[in-house]
């Protein structure tokens, strides 16, 4: 959906419109005005014999018997396109539940943040708490709905509300905007020509097009006046989109997947090939800017990143024939490699950032990795018996560290032990203080989590929103009382791989990176991980600095409805499944203490180092609460429970922990029997393997791994 709405002269538009989207200018009405029906249809290519009957009937300057030729033609026409939802492929079911489509059409309406009763006079799309009802999120509802039905009620609906759109905003309207203009709160209904609202708009209106454009009770005025709207709005569009590229915006990525569904549905006129073109080239740009050699999305958000990885891939394999494209074949492979690294054993990707991320399945683009010839990609976003992934560990041996994620994993079945940590820059958007945070999957289970915020705001009587940003909050250190911020050598994004320690063995990986807490306190905190056999891990929190002591707090966050048992100091996690996590204390002197769902204020430094209790504030909504919660995207923040060992320490200080995994049916009884010994100033710890040892020899100031 880049097309700009080029009226009659359309060569000498396009350069114009190229200067414009260079510029980031507003657009001008020159750019994406098309003022009248006619000009509208002339825009055609008219020599087309095809539509013969279009240009006869303006040449005798009947515009309604052209419109009639026209929509006779759109209406007949296949949309051939892997950006458009093949309705006519997809089967019916008469079973098909309706329900959250009537409560549509009963006038409760929601916008995915607030909900509303429409009142008998009718949606107020200026004064409604609605802040994205511009975008369009009813439609996809009432499509299915459509679809599986074909109840007329449902299409009428649809139409009816496109409609009513653009009676409350004229297309004149977007003239001299900024697509960063128009955003007041969450409740407040944010201008359509606001970056956020224009690609799911036009997404939503390209879907909904292509399943109601062959059915009787819709109009052919009705069609025309729609497929006029799209093609000027992508043509408002198409004079700032470059400028979201330019910024690597996850806002970027939408615009470019929206504005090629555009094209699809506007294929008939000779821009949309000109803009399919230059789309192409904004793609591979953003293939190139917007993620790590290494394939994941600068912004270093797991959900949102994930998502541009996925709209990345999916606009890859329609423009595949694109040259520009055709070329990022080594970005697109790092991209599908990536998400299948980070997907744990049940399918989910760690929520890294805001929101909730997915499953793997709703990332990778099972087209474009068939394309690859990335069978072992298709099979794991299947969840189906095939080739296996080419790797345990991830960044692979040999591959350079770009954006701080790291997986090792005993395997790829259901029930496999796997471990991802976050030690890379904070992203450069939707940052936590979640530095060397990492998640913990096994047995089938998912057990340590990265605690996952609820969505941004809600005006639901019950709804408790919160982002959870806070360091605190994450499975990391704080001294006292001091969790992560933006600290000292900290930075949003690299331009040079990393130099964490990632190192393998036959039997073993061994990872180590660091945090400083200065200026608030003099200390550095390495964190190192063992990977033991496959088996179980042997993390270490290592401080040191200019404090004789400090008090401490080793977090872990576990995932909801896990059952938490302490025996001395050792944690026993049960998850639903019966299976098993025990966290082992080996050194520290550290007490376990647990925590579900405290609503108490909490002080935290992020990210400025300076001491609040407001986690963070949204719509001048202050969130303020302490550990043991976890969002899953919803409009309240969910009781998990949060396992906190805490105690002081003499500098400097080493805590060790082995998080061992335990099948139903296995008990304490069954932990590997972990040893140490001292000597010359280091501590090496022997840890069992099924044949072997491994010998962990480790010191304040450096550690290594030997395999006996």
């Amino acid at each position: 959906m880049v097309h700009p709405a080029l009226p009659l002269a359309l060569f000498t538009a396009a350069s114009v419109l190229l200067i414009a989207t260079a510029s980031g200018q507003p657009g001008k009405a020159e750019d994406f005005i098309v003022p009248t029906r006619e000009a509208f249809l002339r825009c055609l290519d008219l020599t087309d014999p095809g539509f013969a009957a279009v240009k006869e009937a303006l040449d005798e300057g009947d515009v309604e018997k052209a419109t009639a030729a026209y929509i006779a033609h759109f209406r007949a026409k296949p949309i051939d396109s892997p950006l458009i939802h093949d309705w006519a492929g997809t089967s019916r079911n008469s079973k098909y539940n309706t329900a959250r489509a009537d409560g549509l059409l009963e006038g409760h309406f929601w916008d995915g943040y607030s909900v509303y009763e429409v009142p008998e006079t009718g949606l107020d799309w200026h004064g409604s708490p609605l802040s994205c009802v511009t975008r369009f999120p009813i439609l996809g509802t009432v499509r299915w709905a459509l679809h599986h039905t074909q109840d007329t009620r449902y299409s009428r609906f649809a139409v009816d509300h496109i409609l009513e759109y653009m009676g409350a905003y004229s297309i004149e309207e977007f003239i001299d905007k900024r697509t960063s203009q128009g955003w007041t709160n969450h409740t407040t209904v944010a201008k359509p020509w606001y970056w956020c609202m224009i690609p799911e708009r036009l997404s939503e209106l390209s879907e909904t097009m292509a399943l109601i454009k062959a059915r009787p009770e819709v109009t052919d005025e009705e069609l025309i006046a729609i497929l006029h709207r799209l093609y000027q709005e992508t043509g408002y569009l198409r004079t700032d989109i470059k400028s979201w590229v330019d910024r690597r915006h996850n806002g970027g990525g939408a615009m470019i997947g929206a504005m090629a569904q555009a094209c699809a549905i506007l294929d008939d006129f000779p821009a949309a090939h000109e803009w399919q073109a230059y789309d192409a080239q904004l793609a591979a740009q953003y293939l190139d800017e917007a993620f790590y050699p290494d394939g994941m999305c600068v912004e270093l958000t797991v959900a949102y990143s994930s998502s541009v990885a996925s709209l990345g891939q999916r606009m890859a394999y329609a423009l595949r024939q694109e040259e520009a494209i055709a070329s990022r074949r080594d970005k697109l492979e790092a991209i599908v490699t990536c998400l299948v690294a980070l997907s744990d054993p049940t399918g989910w990707l760690p929520s890294f950032g805001d929101l909730y991320a997915g499953v793997l399945r709703s990332y990778v683009n099972q087209p474009l990795a068939t394309s690859l010839d990335m069978p072992w990609a298709v099979a794991a976003a299947a969840s189906k018996e095939g080739p296996l992934p080419p790797f345990t560990q991830w960044p692979v041996a040999g591959q350079d560290q770009w954006c701080g994620y790291y997986t090792m994993r005993s395997g790829w079945t259901p029930d496999a032990a796997y471990m991802a940590i976050d030690a890379g820059p904070w992203g450069t958007t939707h940052r936590h203080g979640d530095r060397l945070s990492f998640v913990v999957t096994a047995e089938g289970a998912r057990f340590i989590i990265d605690p996952s915020s609820t969505r941004y705001a809600s005006n639901e009587p019950d709804a408790m929103i919160g982002g959870q940003p806070s360091g605190f909050l994450h499975n990391t250190i704080t001294v006292d009382g001091v969790d992560e911020f933006c600290s000292e050598g900290t930075v949003t994004e690299v331009h040079e791989p990393l130099q964490n320690t990632w190192e393998h063995g036959p039997r073993h990986s061994l990872f180590a990176g660091s945090y400083s807490f200065k200026p608030v306190k003099p200390v550095t905190w390495q964190r190192r991980v063992v990977f033991a056999d496959g088996s179980y891990w042997l993390l270490q929190d290592v401080l040191t600095g200019s404090l004789q002591e400090a008090e401490l707090e080793q977090n872990f966050q576990f995932e909801v409805d896990t059952e938490i048992e302490f025996e001395g100091d050792v944690t026993l996690a049960t998850a639903p499944n019966g299976s098993h996590l025990a966290l082992v204390p080996l050194s520290g002197g550290l007490t376990p203490t647990l925590t579900i769902g405290d609503k108490t204020p909490h002080t935290t430094y992020w990210p400025s180092g300076k001491p609040t209790t407001v986690l963070r504030s949204e719509d001048g909504h202050d969130q303020k609460h302490g550990r043991g919660w976890t969002g899953r995207g919803g409009s309240r923040l969910v009781p998990a429970p949060a396992v906190t060992y805490v105690g002081k320490s003499a500098f400097p200080a080493i805590i060790t922990v082995a998080i061992v995994p335990l099948s139903p049916g296995q008990t304490l009884n069954d932990l590997p029997t972990i040893q140490s010994q001292q000597a010359d100033g280091s501590t090496t710890w022997l840890l069992p393997l099924s044949e072997g040892m491994l010998e962990f020899v480790e010191s304040p100031e450096s550690c290594r791994v030997v395999l006996k």
